[in-house]
């Protein structure tokens, strides 16, 4: 089958390896849909340990092809997503929900197994979730960058009437303007450089996207509620965007770290501590995060549809990935298999 494959640093090349069996308690997913992660450019980008010729992608659905002994609860030809991970299933964060915390978790598409830039991929049952009939297999890749921003989302901690900041409009900014307008915050201020990234937020319900650059967010917020935006979501992940969350959340407000750095950054403590200020990492999703967001595609809550850009094949993957180096207006990037 062929596969989408790390191979060194800025290097993605496309494979041919076998079609994968499962082994008990696994099946085999022909994966639909695998959408491209600003954690793989970053991946790409910096290495990570990753191992060459390891298979990335980690936003996917599919239907099942085979089933491994044991499994109860699926059918070949069930359509599903999944939580990017084999866990254990059995230990106390995984009978949470939380299985991302599970001592014997392996990640699928990040180096340790072999991920959703392929024809098929293994996943385990225990992540797997069905999707409905209402549900696209293009929307059904989307389930897990719409988890992320939901899981940061929930951890806010204001009144709808207030406002908020989201720091970018990449495809984690995008989701988290969805979450906030479905949740009912009604003033979603957008700090975003790139004029078609812009477009997109507006399309998605921001009440104002502002170019950081030559208009403090902080103001335009304080415009439309008469108040300083009481929470900051920082979705750009890159150094010092952190300390600019802090220079543009209110006293006694708070920041949502959804972005993933990869370098060490600082901040000012007296800045923090003059403000009272309360900063949030928000780390991943659980498995009620993917049922929420499943279930909210399904009942039109979240129309996710203008967040994918471009649907490209396998063989463009390469070239993608070089195209995705430069800030422009492409926001999810889906890679598509014959159904």
């Amino acid at each position: 089958m062929k596969a989408a494959a790390f191979q060194a640093i800025d290097k993605v090349t496309v494979i041919d390896v076998p079609k994968p069996a499962p082994a008990a308690g696994q099946v085999l997913l022909k994966v639909y849909d695998c959408g491209i992660c600003g954690s793989d450019l970053h991946v790409v980008q910096h290495g990570m340990a990753m191992r060459p010729g390891s298979i990335m992608g980690h936003e996917f659905c599919g239907a099942i092809a085979e089933l491994g002994a044991g499994v109860s609860d699926f059918r070949v030809g069930d359509r599903v997503t999944s939580l990017p991970y084999i866990s254990c299933g059995k230990c106390e964060q995984c009978r949470r929900g939380t299985g991302m915390y599970c001592e014997h978790i392996h990640g699928l598409g990040l180096g340790q197994l072999p991920g959703a830039y392929a024809e098929y991929v293994i996943c385990g049952e225990q992540s797997l979730l069905h999707l409905p009939d209402g549900v696209s297999s293009r929307e059904g890749a989307l389930v897990e960058p719409l988890s992320v921003a939901l899981h940061g989302v929930k951890r806010a901690d204001f009144d709808r009437g207030a406002g908020c900041v989201v720091m970018g409009a990449g495809p984690i900014g995008l989701a988290t303007i969805l979450w906030c307008k479905a949740k009912g915050i009604e003033t979603v201020v957008v700090s975003e450089l790139a004029p078609g990234r812009a477009e997109l937020a507006f399309k998605l319900g921001a009440s104002a996207v502002v170019n950081p650059n030559e208009r403090n967010p902080s103001d335009k917020v304080r415009e439309l509620t008469g108040r300083e935006p009481e929470v900051v979501f920082e979705c750009i992940g890159v150094k010092s965007t952190l300390m600019s969350a802090v220079h543009l959340a209110a006293r006694r407000g708070q920041i949502i770290v959804i972005g993933v750095c990869l370098e060490p950054d600082e901040i000012m403590p007296l800045t923090c501590v003059a403000k009272e200020l309360r900063i949030d990492f928000s780390m991943a999703y659980t498995h009620d995060d993917f049922r929420e967001t499943i279930d909210a595609l399904a009942t039109g809550r979240l129309d996710a549809k203008p967040m994918i850009t471009d649907v490209i094949g396998i063989d463009e993957v390469p070239a993608m990935f070089n195209a995705l180096k430069r800030p422009g207006s492409r926001a999810k990037v889906l890679v598509e298999f014959p159904q």
